[in-house]
């Protein structure tokens, strides 16, 4: 076999080939076949190898979920060459400098998405298509997606193709129900889930279901959506299986063909609408964790008899070729059980680095040298994790401990008791400054038509916290807030308390 028949793009050409008259993607009802995506997408491939686009090159495919981006984002990765995945719902600045830090050498957008403007040449989807080419090429990368770090400054993440064509076919390989994985296609633009569904999707010759940005953030049409479609996989942040299990539980409606949801990017909390609406379904619920900088790297998978279910499930185990490891004395190894420490990334799935930042890109993606005597290339995750023997339990973001009266405190461990408190749906816990001090804040939102507490909230982590880890305040929520990639903003939370605290002064 050859390099390009192992790569992802000649594993999609190759599915492409098999499926032809299969249902590739599906948008606004209308049904498009694998052999239009190959047509299109090769003639997209045709006009961006004529202005001189591939292996190496970078280009911002600016457009929200459709069936149009599905194939320029095939198009793109034809010639091989790397997708910028920006929202275009952005500010534009916070566009201009990603395009400038990804080193963009094209724009190409939906016709009705605005000019980006970002000094490079633009192209709309409609007028970049050229004469078909069916030669492919494979290039160093694969997509370059936006993460925010402690500074709150988006950084690029650059991801090769390998992250990808292994991640697609680990879930090629265990797909085991009964019927074809047709999957929704709902993740934010900026989350890399937008890519895992749809390479999972298509590799297995399955559909592609698109959900605009109206409907994705609507958990009763999703359910619609599910039911008219036939849709047996969706991939979505916690929040968005919170929203749907919550939707799903007040009509009353059940989805059968539904047979497996995949969540990440927050710590999972299994809640009674979850288990609910899992035992109605008879759904496997899979806990994927994994930063951008290497996407997926572990999985555990919920099913049998929800009551068995832990109310926070650990992250599990390894994903396709991930090595999972510690860094003790300056040498990597394995965890033993029991430990808990960052985790270092080793494997294929370890990402190329942050483009345009060659210092951020030696500190957090080093080579380290393994016991076994051999280097490994990984990613400094920045994430506690603990090892039980089986697999791992995420514990908390090393920067987001706090300190508080001089003793160390992890959110997850207070928000796991707030969790446990009768009527209590979702709880996030931050640090917040109260004159020269650094106090606990808890948000959180409760199950409809159910009362909660304040005193049961006090009382409940009295009883089972250090003093020091209590809340001193407890603030009730419709629903907390997320970024546009589904995870709490905990960020918006403190600012939220600073402005009250600002008011009621």
């Amino acid at each position: 076999m050859s390099d390009l028949d192992a790569s992802l793009i000649g594993m999609l050409i190759d599915s492409i080939a098999r499926h032809r008259d299969a249902v590739a993607v599906i948008d606004n009802g209308v049904a498009h076949t694998y052999a239009e995506l190959d047509e299109v997408s090769a003639e997209i491939a045709g006009g961006l190898a004529a202005h001189g686009i591939g292996p190496g090159d970078v280009v911002d495919v600016h457009a929200t979920r459709s069936w149009s981006r599905c194939a320029a984002v095939l198009g793109v990765w034809r010639v091989g060459a790397g997708v910028l995945s920006i929202d275009p719902a952005m500010p534009p600045a916070w566009t201009g400098r990603l395009v400038s830090a990804a080193g963009c050498a094209m724009v190409l957008r939906a016709e009705e998405c605005a000019p980006v403007g970002a000094g490079v040449a633009e192209h709309t989807f409609r007028s970049i298509r050229g004469t078909r080419r069916d030669e492919v090429a494979t290039g160093p990368l694969c997509y370059v997606i936006p993460t925010s770090g402690s500074t709150g400054e988006p950084k690029a993440v650059a991801v090769p193709p390998v992250v990808l064509a292994d991640l697609g076919d680990w879930h090629v390989r265990r797909w085991s129900h009964d019927r074809p994985p047709n999957t929704l296609h709902m993740s934010s633009i900026g989350f890399d889930m937008v890519y895992e569904d749809t390479v999972a999707t298509w590799l297995a010759g399955a559909s592609l279901i698109v959900v605009n940005d109206q409907d994705r953030l609507d958990p009763f049409t999703l359910i619609d959506i599910i039911r008219e479609h036939d849709v047996a996989r969706l991939f979505q942040p916690v929040v968005g299986l919170h929203g749907l299990a919550a939707a799903a539980c007040v009509a009353g409606v059940g989805t059968p063909s539904l047979r497996e949801i995949s969540v990440a990017g927050e710590q999972l909390v299994i809640n009674e609408e979850v288990r609910e609406f899992c035992a109605d379904g008879d759904l496997t619920l899979v806990n994927q964790y994994g930063p951008s900088e290497t996407h997926v790297v572990t999985q555990y998978r919920l099913t049998g008899d929800v009551a068995e279910w832990p109310d926070r499930p650990p992250i599990g185990t390894a994903v396709a070729d991930a090595e999972l490891l510690c860094l003790v004395d300056g040498r990597l190894r394995p965890f033993t059980v029991g430990e808990t420490r960052e985790l270092v990334i080793a494997g294929n799935c370890v990402g190329v680095g942050y483009a345009g930042d060659d210092v951020l890109t030696a500190e957090r993606f080093r080579e380290v040298e393994h016991r076994d005597g051999r280097m490994r290339r990984c990613y400094f995750s920045g994430d506690l994790v603990t090892f039980d023997g089986a697999g791992f339990h995420f514990v908390s973001r090393l920067d987001d401990q706090l300190k508080v009266n001089g003793y160390r405190v992890e959110p997850g461990e207070v928000e796991s008791v707030i969790a446990q408190v009768a009527g209590v749906r979702r709880a996030a816990v931050v640090g917040v400054k109260v004159a020269a001090s650094t106090q606990l804040a808890a948000y959180y939102t409760r199950a409809s038509g159910v009362e909660v507490d304040r005193d049961d909230l006090i009382r409940s982590c009295a009883s089972g916290l250090p003093r020091f880890m209590v809340p001193r305040h407890f603030v009730e929520l419709e629903e907390l807030p997320s970024t546009r990639n589904g995870k709490i903003d905990r960020a918006g939370l403190r600012e939220m308390f600073q402005e009250a605290s600002t008011s009621r002064g």
